[in-house]
């Protein structure tokens, strides 16, 4: 009898591990698993893995789906914008990094592909929208896991994207991470409100939006200005920091070359020190995470003010501090 309670027992516990990393291949898509690494007890453990996409043809993606185990914070997936091709040159595996930043051997700063901050979900773009992909196209995988166990946590981290049926795509979707890294300055046992304010470099149509805070944040909202620039429409807000809802505004929201986009964050600082921008948990950050498509034909570089010059995707973490 005590044989069989003890496997049952095993069989009940690695059916709950399964149930919370298994994640079921797509028939139209295909499939990645982020490579082995540990997260140490207590660790706050952000890591970037140098992969290539494992498809023969271009694919347009209408979807995307990722499966973390707890104590995952974010998942981002960057696009490699350098010339090398010699995979030998790049790191091997998971190494550890914030944003992917410093480990290509000919690129500062990666490119937005994916920003997913919710670590098990799964999105579909619009109708006609989708997010193309190249074949074998060079990317990094970026997970941030915290472990709060006293044991050691190897992450089971996998991901689906899903391919669009051919002639239904009328727009390629690009990532967006917008939001100010200078000005966040939240007093010990204080608190602190920013609102940030950017300028589109181009034409562009939203088709998703989320808030990005860190476990200080109590609120966030987005506002789209008008191209008068003084009236002001609140088209997001959010009060958990760590559930964002994503917003898939229908119709899209159009936002015109030199329109503006603002973002307000507050916090309230429990610590007993300031707390800054930083990649940790326990740092704070105040960002905007999108999609958005171009225009027809528009699909040149873009550089604005405050973004980093990419050849797709926008990163635009200097969105100057406004008075509200």
């Amino acid at each position: 009898m005590r044989t069989l309670i003890l496997l049952g027992l095993a069989l009940l516990l690695t059916t709950a591990v399964d149930a919370r990393t298994h994640l079921k291949k797509p028939k139209r898509g295909f499939q990645m698993k982020v490579g082995k690494y540990t997260v140490a007890p207590g660790q706050d453990l952000e890591v970037c893995e140098y992969r290539r996409l494992p498809i023969r043809k271009s694919m347009d993606v209408s979807g995307f789906e990722v499966r973390m185990p707890a104590g995952a914070h974010h998942f981002v997936i960057w696009a490699y914008g350098g010339n090398l091709q010699d995979d030998g040159k790049f790191p091997q595996g998971p190494v550890p990094a914030i944003g992917c930043s410093g480990v290509s051997p000919d690129e500062l700063i990666p490119q937005v592909l994916i920003p997913i901050q919710t670590p098990n979900s799964r999105f579909r773009f619009p109708t006609g929208v989708a997010l193309p992909v190249d074949a074998h196209e060079q990317v990094w995988l970026n997970p941030h896991m915290k472990n709060a166990a006293s044991t050691p946590l190897t992450p089971d981290i996998r991901f689906n994207f899903y391919g669009a049926r051919k002639g239904t795509v009328k727009h390629h979707a690009e990532g967006l991470i917008v939001g100010n890294i200078t000005d966040i300055h939240v007093p010990a046992g204080g608190d602190q409100t920013l609102t940030a304010e950017w300028t589109a470099p181009v034409n562009l149509t939203l088709v998703y939006l989320a808030t990005h805070q860190h476990r200080l944040g109590t609120y966030g909202n987005i506002e789209i200005v008008d191209r008068d620039g003084v009236t002001r429409s609140r088209v997001y807000e959010n009060q958990d920091w760590q559930h964002p809802y994503s917003y898939w505004p229908n119709p899209p929201i159009r936002l015109a070359q030199n329109q503006k986009m603002r973002i307000t964050c507050t916090w309230h600082n429990t610590d007993d020190h300031e707390v800054r921008f930083g990649p940790k948990t326990t740092d704070e950050m105040c960002f905007i995470l999108g999609f958005y498509y171009r225009d027809d034909g528009d699909t040149g570089p873009v550089a604005g003010d405050g973004c980093i010059p990419a050849k797709r995707g926008l990163l635009c973490p200097l969105a100057p501090a406004v008075a509200e």
